[in-house]
């Protein structure tokens, strides 16, 4: 499940590290053939206003695909069903979150 409490700046945020750990799980039950890198995963941070993390149930996460780019998952988490759903969101999107 997905940690709710945030994290310092520069490194990967207690949420964010529950993303990533989500879609690594994700990518490596689709098998060896999938083509990702299941440990080159990259996900966009909790959200921050006014610098203070708040819950975050949307992430974006960049995976590298073996024979070169990324593509897109999306990370939706269900707090009130303890849920978290992963998907592909984007096929050949770019290995840069600019979020």
């Amino acid at each position: 499940m997905l940690a709710l409490v945030a994290g310092g700046c520069g490194l990967e945020d207690p949420q964010q590290e529950a993303a990533r750990e989500e879609v690594q799980k994700h990518v490596r039950a689709l098998g060896a053939d999938s083509g990702y890198d299941a440990e080159d995963v990259h996900c966009t941070g909790a959200a921050s206003p006014w610098f203070r993390p708040v819950e975050t149930d949307q992430f974006t996460c960049a995976v590298r695909k073996q024979a070169g780019g990324c593509d897109w998952f999306g990370v939706a988490v269900d707090r009130k069903r303890s849920q978290v759903l992963v998907r592909l969101a984007e096929r050949d999107a770019g290995c840069t979150l600019g979020f």
